[in-house]
């Protein structure tokens, strides 16, 4: 995400806090339909939340 800004920045997948460019962030990539998906998280607070 070094080229996104805040205003483009993807929302947290389980809060829907706009996701910053920052060390917490976390990405996670599947597959739906032979196409990669990237679900953003903004913490890993909000991913193992998202997980459970």
């Amino acid at each position: 995400m070094a080229d996104s800004t805040d205003e483009d920045a993807p929302d947290c997948r389980a809060c829907g806090d706009p996701v910053a460019s920052s060390s917490e962030q976390r990405v996670v990539t599947t597959l739906e339909n032979g196409e990669a998906q990237y679900l953003h998280f903004c913490s890993d607070d909000c991913l193992e939340n998202w997980e459970s």
